[in-house]
């Protein structure tokens, strides 16, 4: 099933991305963005980064980053078809039925 680009795109606007990451890293606010121990690898000080503004994540030890459904996709092992529904369902966005 082809997910329609306006149907991303409203998914990403209305994903809040520090609620979606912060059910998995503790997060704290650290200027205009959040701060955390990175899931990708073991840290003992916080290198992985949460920006609301740009919706994104991005870890300065091992390098990781990506918007929500990269962050789903990465720590839940969805496919990408997987993230977008389960992100859709949490945002509250239709998306259209399978054929």
């Amino acid at each position: 099933m082809a997910i329609p680009d306006d149907k991303l795109q409203e998914l990403r606007e209305k994903v809040d991305i520090v609620e979606v990451v912060g059910r998995q890293v503790a997060l704290k606010r650290a200027g205009k963005s959040f701060k955390g121990l990175c899931p990708f690898h073991q840290e003992k000080t916080p290198s992985f980064y949460v920006d609301p503004h740009r919706k994104s994540f991005k870890c300065f030890g091992c390098g990781e980053w990506g918007d929500a459904l990269d962050f789903v996709q990465k720590t839940q092992g969805k496919s990408f078809l997987e993230a977008v529904r389960t992100l859709a369902e949490s945002a509250g966005v239709s998306l259209p039925s399978a054929p």
